[in-house]
């Protein structure tokens, strides 16, 4: 049998992309929550207007959640005894506290990232999970793109040597393109503006190509006269192992859709690409260049591997998203996900460390 599902944030702007996500997987959404507000199942609408690019293609939202029951209150939600696992698109400032009630009941998690607005928030939560045997999982979709897989993989073979630095960015549009009075660009709710938001993807997927954690950091933010979080940020950081990077993210876009590089350069390779585009760019393939001096790549040095990316299942992103979700039901009985809560944490101490360097200046420690 497939798993029930408690979906707490009806009016989050992911909601109708993972409804439609739902739709493909054996799951059945049993149960709604926004809370404090009681949720008319029978007249849900689709979002014409959101804060990002994600669009709805279409989808009847209200199909989706026939029948399901509706709480005002979160916790009582994952109190109930029908529900497998409770899936939260809603405020970090709040979600640890509806996470730790559905650990305390025995229901699996899948959160949107980060989760939470601070390491602190997560941690003691975290432990407990993990001591009950529940799964609690961020949406870290990258470590189901394939390019991603593909550099991990030549990372964990020995391709690349050494790696000596890597180089990541990934823009989006500007915040004049975004509800700035949806409460991901508030402060006290949210903590961080760009590097909170669109920067947690990247800030997770380039230690986990190399496996390898970043150790330290030093970060400068761009304000937003919009709202009271960042616009961007720069980032330096190093790893345990010793590899240098930098990743530029922000609001910085003049149009819509996704700006995005990722150079990784090794004592015996290197790699270039964008790693994803999105469905708003239209282009055919993703393109990873690599140039090698390994001897087999002696008549031919630089080499490109084309990626054809479907967006039949997720057609705002990717199907790779699609792939993440599928992965994480797949698994979450066992805890066999794509990422854990200790991810979760171990990211948010990366966040922490970064405006923490931001406020005060130079480098700053990565809490272990």
């Amino acid at each position: 049998m497939g798993a029930n599902i408690g979906y707490i944030g009806i009016d989050h702007h992911h909601r109708d992309p993972y409804f439609a996500v739902a739709s493909e997987l054996d799951v059945t959404i049993t149960a709604v929550c926004e809370p404090g507000r009681v949720v008319d199942v029978e007249n849900i609408a689709a979002m014409d207007e959101r804060p990002d690019e994600i669009t709805t293609e279409g989808q009847d939202m209200a199909n989706l959640v026939e029948g399901a029951a509706v709480y005002e209150d979160p916790h009582e939600l994952v109190a109930d005894e029908s529900v497998d696992v409770a899936w939260i698109t809603y405020r970090s400032d709040e979600t640890p506290a509806i996470i730790e009630s559905a650990v305390k009941n025995g229901v699996h998690v899948i959160s949107e990232k980060p989760i939470a607005r601070t390491a602190a928030d997560l941690e003691e939560i975290a432990q407990e999970a993990n001591e009950r045997g529940v799964t609690v999982s961020p949406t870290m979709y990258y470590r189901r793109n394939p390019v991603a897989i593909e550099l991990r993989d030549r990372v964990s073979d020995g391709f690349f040597g050494d790696v000596w630095t890597v180089d990541g960015r990934f823009n989006a549009s500007q915040l004049s393109y975004r509800n700035t009075d949806h409460y991901i660009y508030d402060q006290e709710t949210s903590r961080g503006g760009a590097l909170q938001w669109i920067g947690p993807h990247w800030v997770d997927m380039m230690p986990w190509i190399l496996d390898d954690p970043i150790s330290r950091i030093n970060a400068r933010f761009h304000e937003a006269d919009e709202a009271d979080v960042e616009t961007g940020a720069v980032l330096q950081f190093e790893t345990r192992g010793g590899t240098l990077g930098t990743y530029h993210t922000g609001y910085y876009l003049s149009d819509r859709g996704k700006d995005t590089h990722l150079g990784l350069y090794g004592t015996n390779a290197q790699a270039l690409t964008p790693l994803h585009h999105d469905a708003l760019q239209h282009e055919p393939t993703v393109s990873l260049d690599l140039t090698s001096e390994h001897p087999d790549w002696t008549a031919a040095p630089k080499r490109t591997i084309e990626f054809g990316f479907t967006y039949d299942r997720f057609p705002a992103w990717g199907d790779f998203v699609q792939d993440y979700f599928e992965d994480y039901f797949a698994g979450y009985e066992t805890g066999d996900v794509p990422a854990t809560v200790d991810d979760a944490v171990q990211l948010l101490r990366v966040l922490d460390a970064a405006y923490e360097s931001g406020e005060r200046g130079g480098w700053v420690e990565v809490e272990d």
